[in-house]
């Protein structure tokens, strides 16, 4: 049976933040039915913060939508009301909180959920990933307990499904005075083998909008080779809504079916009328206002009185705008969220506060809009004003980390050196003094592991396990935000001292194999007239083994065992092998010894000919660890774990003693 909490204060003062009676008048949040309850690994104690329970549950909320906090949500105005006016909504909700709050750290740490995924265990406990974490290795090293942190997920997109564990989200309908409101959708899919149907929604367990009439012959379906390709228009008589079940095509409004199947490596885009748009940019108000109401909300002495969030690819965009929106600040003028780690969202928006919202759309060339900084700056193209930090009050600003992968630079336009140059690249840019801006070097877009796998690309997956870094930056943020301690440096390439190039004047090596990058489209923008569209296409430069040379450089790069790329072309096997796998990378290891790389015309110096010994190799790799921990940039207690890992590296590349040195001379 639910427990039910009629009012915030019982599940905020349950969950261990402060609650003010005079407050929950006003509060956003009407309710938490909490449906859950259980302790962490039977109740063990993480150091000074002691046991752990989580709770899971609903969160009920109302909102007034002539206020003018709420009037930037799209068709809010449109949304039907209660009997005070109001427009209701509701959200899962998961928290993971010190049993006794006066033991945690004081932040309410909000795990920014991806397509309904939790992920802060993983990143920054290196846990496995669960949804509903419950073993030792659900918990990893459980970093984030022993530091204190009370974790909260709050669902924002409304397409998430019901069950399975995810955190989702049930957003009102937009009408007309009560008739459907209509439009028009475009959904992109790519298929990398030859199919005959494939579902078209916007994918991750997901589905949005169906058609209205899958027989209206005005619908249209286009195809091009890769991404950048000019589409071109497919007959309306050779495709159909149907999928193919053994042979046989079965009508199915979810899916598309072709006359002589899909070709692998091709980009499909269909185009086609819906009706009931979600409010979806209510999404964000429901993260605000939990925040809101956790943050200020009851006992004065208990924890709780910083809110920090974490959001990663789609979710880092989706911080972006949460700030350009203004939702880091509630109704009552109060900052509610004091800090913010944006891993991986480049210079992007989202589709998330717009009619028809498409909040899994991946942010390629649709999301690339100004602004792109946080400080406010003029377009040079539209002469339109604008900063993500434009509805932020002074004084109110949150501290942020945009941190991003080297696939941000490369892959599918999104631009990162926009984050830190201006926009005719011609010239570096700091950003507000509450920013700072990393690149993580020679990564991919998502964390990689050891061994390199197989992506369907013509070298194996970048490995490169970025949460180290992660780790040591979120230490860093917290000391800046709760105690004033100045961060690390901004890390990120420059064009000052060439380590941010254009495009057409990069210089990567000639390495046996490798398709050069150099025909590679940059990025464009949508929100401008094709004509003016194109942004500058600025690149990380690279060393003599093509290794990144700014950002952050994890040992795997500083101390290399093979040259670690943030793109990676398609395999002959996937099709079109000259267009590049969206946010991968590419691991190119180097020779063992001098005749090996002779006999493969490999101009990089071989492990052999770098290192003496294992333990040469290794000592260098505590060196560079070392400086990084002294920098702040990784966690001073990770730096043993980080020679053992390259130990292990170094193992599975050239055997626990590696090649004689005789054999590299």
């Amino acid at each position: 049976m639910p427990i039910r909490f009629r009012s915030a204060a019982r599940i905020l003062l349950m969950a261990g933040v402060p609650l003010l009676a005079a407050a929950t008048a006003r509060a956003e949040l009407v309710r938490v039915d909490v449906t859950r309850r259980a302790d962490v690994l039977g109740g063990r104690a993480f150091g000074r913060a002691g046991a752990y329970e989580k709770l899971t549950g609903t969160a009920h909320f109302a909102v007034d939508p002539s206020h003018p906090h709420n009037q930037v949500v799209v068709d809010l105005d449109k949304a039907p009301r209660n009997a005070h006016g109001r427009v209701e909504f509701s959200a899962d909700i998961y928290i993971i909180k010190p049993k006794d709050p006066g033991r945690g750290n004081g932040v309410l740490f909000f795990d920014i959920v991806n397509r309904g995924n939790k992920g802060l265990l993983g990143v920054f406990s290196r846990a496995g990933r669960s949804n509903d974490p419950t073993t030792e290795a659900d918990f990893g090293d459980a970093y984030l307990l022993h530091q204190g942190y009370t974790l909260i997920g709050v669902g924002w997109q409304f397409d998430i499904p019901m069950g399975q564990q995810l955190v989702g989200f049930t957003a009102p309908i937009a009408t007309d005075h009560g008739a459907p409101i209509r439009g028009w959708v475009r959904m992109p899919f790519l298929s990398d083998t030859p199919v005959p149907s494939m579902p078209y929604l916007a994918g991750y367990n997901t589905a949005t909008y169906r058609p209205r009439d899958p027989q209206d012959r005005a619908y249209r379906l286009t195809e091009r080779e890769g991404t950048y390709a000019s589409p071109r228009l497919v007959p309306r008589a050779d495709w159909q809504f149907a999928r193919s079940d053994a042979g046989t095509l079965v009508p199915d409004t979810a899916h598309v079916a072709l006359k002589g199947g899909f070709k692998p490596g091709f980009t499909y885009e269909l185009a086609y009328e819906t009706q009931n748009p979600p409010v979806a940019g209510l999404g964000m108000a429901a993260i605000r206002d939990t925040a809101s109401a956790f943050k200020y909300g009851g006992n004065p002495t208990a924890a709780g009185s910083l809110a920090y969030m974490y959001g990663a690819s789609q979710t880092g965009r989706l911080i972006r705008q949460l700030i350009h929106d203004g939702f880091t600040v509630d109704e009552q003028g109060r900052k509610v969220f004091d800090a913010a780690f944006v891993q991986t969202g480049a210079a992007g928006l989202g589709s998330f506060n717009e009619r028809f919202a498409q909040p899994n759309e991946l942010g390629a060339f649709t999301q690339t809009k100004f602004p792109f900084l946080y400080r406010t700056t003029v377009d040079p193209i539209s002469g339109r004003e604008d900063g993500l930090g434009r509805r932020i009050p002074p004084g109110l600003e949150p501290r942020l980390f945009l941190v991003d992968s080297s696939s941000e630079y490369w892959d599918r336009g999104r631009v990162a050196a926009m984050r830190h140059t201006t926009m005719d690249g011609t010239q570096d840019l700091d950003d507000a003094p509450n920013v700072r801006v990393y690149l993580l070097a020679g990564t991919r877009h998502g964390t990689g592991s050891f061994p390199p796998q197989d992506n369907g690309g013509q070298f194996t997956e970048n490995p490169n396990d970025y949460r180290w870094a992660q780790r040591g930056l979120l230490a860093a943020l917290d000391a800046w935000t709760r105690l004033g301690v100045e961060p690390p440096a901004s890390q990120h390439p420059r064009l000052r001292d060439g380590t941010l190039v254009a495009h057409r004047d990069m210089r990567f090596p000639n390495l046996p194999g490798l398709q050069q990058p150099t025909f590679v489209p940059g990025g464009f923008r949508a929100d401008v007239p094709a004509a003016y569209a194109a942004m500058p296409f600025l690149v990380p430069a690279v060393d003599a083994d093509g290794n990144e040379l700014g950002g952050i450089r994890l040992p795997i790069v500083a101390v290399p065992l093979a040259t670690l790329t943030g793109w990676q072309f398609r395999s002959e096997r996937i099709g079109a092998p000259t267009t590049l796998i969206a946010m991968a990378g590419a691991y190119i290891p180097l020779a063992a010894t001098r005749t090996d790389r002779d006999r493969r015309k490999d101009p990089r110096p071989s492990i052999a000919e770098r290192y003496a010994s294992r333990s040469e190799y290794l000592g260098k790799v505590r060196s560079v660890a070392t400086a990084l921990a002294d920098a702040r940039y990784v966690l001073r207690e990770d730096v043993a774990a980080l020679v053992d890992e390259a130990a292990r590296q170094w193992d599975a590349t050239v055997g626990s003693t590696g090649p004689p040195r005789t054999a590299g001379r």
